[in-house]
Formats: C-alpha cells, structure tokens, sequence
C-alpha cells in the first residue's frame, strides 16, 4: 500500500512541481528550524536562485546570523531532505510588512 506522502512527491515529480515545492518549504520551515530567538528578529521571505532571502529585524542580528550561515543552511536542507539553498542573504526591514511584496519581484 502507498502512503499518502509518496503518492504525492510521485504527482509532484511528474508535474516538474517537486523542487518548488522543496523551496516553499524551506521558506516556510524558517521559524520551526532555527528556533524562537531567531524566528522573533527574523523571517525568511523567499528562495530564489538557490538563495534564501531572509529580513532580519537590525544589523546586529544581520552579522550575528551571518555568522549562523553554515549550521543554518545545514539545518534547513536537512529539513528538506536535499539541498535547495546554497547561500542565505540577510537584509534589514521591518518584520511585520507583507511578504507578498517581495514574493512577487
């Protein structure tokens, strides 16, 4: 018997719709993998080329989390099963705007 998580990689592989998938996920694990202190300065907005764009609440916590990048990335690949993000950019700005602004360019 199928499981349901298998026979939905299986129809998303043969959409050609698996890797976005990887990258949304990634996107949206942000908070569940780095945890409640980072998660509260930071969020990940999106995956694009290979790079997570990520708004970080000031540039303490920018060059702090710099700093994070190998064990960071490591940590969400790993949540992923594979790797989709190869570099994470860190930039300063307000947390709470909408990120459907920043999806969309």
């Amino acid at each position: 018997m199928i499981e349901l998580s298998q026979l939905i990689e299986s129809m998303l592989r043969r959409k050609n719709m698996w890797r976005e998938y990887k990258k949304n996920l990634i996107v949206e694990a942000w908070g569940k993998v780095t945890g409640r202190e980072i998660s509260a300065v930071s969020r990940a907005r999106l995956l694009r080329d290979k790079t997570l764009l990520v708004t970080v609440r000031d540039s303490t916590w920018a060059y702090h989390l710099s700093l994070l990048k190998p064990q960071l990335l490591q940590k969400l690949n790993a949540y992923a099963g594979e790797r989709v993000a190869y570099d994470i950019f860190f930039e300063i700005g307000d947390l709470e705007a909408d990120d459907l602004e920043v999806r969309a360019n």
